[in-house]
């Protein structure tokens, strides 16, 4: 793989997890009124670009994160966390909502009997664009393709993520070329939400399991995305 800062395409579906990990655990209710996300002050701000709206919706049909309410009884539901790039929520459980003075978005999720319910993701994802996946590649000059994604980290505090990629593939002259090795992508969520520039069509989910402390299902999602900057390529080329 080569190194340095540069246009990353990602693929649809569980790409969806630099999505998931960059950005949605930043959005969950415990790390908003306990201020250790990135995100805590910024409702009603600007945090990406216009074409991110980003949303956690438990009541998409047959999903694996879908429950038809959370494990305090709250009704599941769609939530727009982000809407053309200004955020407008954050996902709750009883607790997280009465701490920030807002309504119970459905949240509440638990591994088993044996934990308390907290704020979880459900079905998480990045929404249809209007641009076409094949025009999106072909307008890139230089870059690197990412169909697969391996285990990743994020400090909710600062934002900053670390991928290990799968697959990925080089950009060149707007066509899909090499196989690359050795990648990683290093960068900080809310600045990925700023340099998305190309959102496709193509919105798919890819399924999961999740841990913060205990384990849910959950989906991660996102159509074709084009990140113009903002992402660091670890390579040894």
């Amino acid at each position: 793989a080569p190194s340095g800062s540069m246009p990353v395409v990602m693929f649809p579906g569980w790409g969806g997890v630099l999505i998931h990990e960059a950005v949605g655990h930043g959005l969950e209710g415990d790390f908003a009124y306990k201020g250790t996300s990135i995100y805590a002050d910024k409702l009603g701000k600007k945090v990406g670009s216009d074409l991110v709206t980003l949303v956690d919706d438990s009541s998409w049909p047959n999903a694996r994160g879908t429950t038809e309410f959370d494990d305090e009884g709250t009704v599941g539901r769609r939530n727009v966390l982000i809407e053309k790039g200004i955020l407008k929520g954050f996902m709750h459980d009883l607790i997280s909502a009465k701490m920030l003075g807002a309504s119970p978005t459905g949240n509440g999720r638990r591994q088993s009997y044996r934990h308390l319910p907290i704020p979880r993701m459900t079905n998480t994802f990045l929404d249809n664009g209007d641009s076409d996946p094949d025009d999106i590649i072909a307008d890139t000059k230089k870059g690197i393709y990412v169909k697969a994604l391996s285990g990743g980290s994020v400090d909710t505090v600062s934002g900053h993520f670390n991928f290990v990629v799968r697959e990925a593939y080089l950009i060149e002259s707007g066509k899909i070329t090499n196989p690359v090795s050795g990648a990683t992508l290093i960068g900080r969520g809310i600045d990925v939400l700023e340099n998305i520039d190309a959102v496709g069509n193509d919105l798919d989910l890819g399924v999961g399991i999740c841990g913060k402390g205990q384990w849910v299902p959950v989906t991660s999602g996102l159509p074709t995305v084009r990140i113009a900057k903002g992402i660091t390529v670890g390579g040894s080329a």
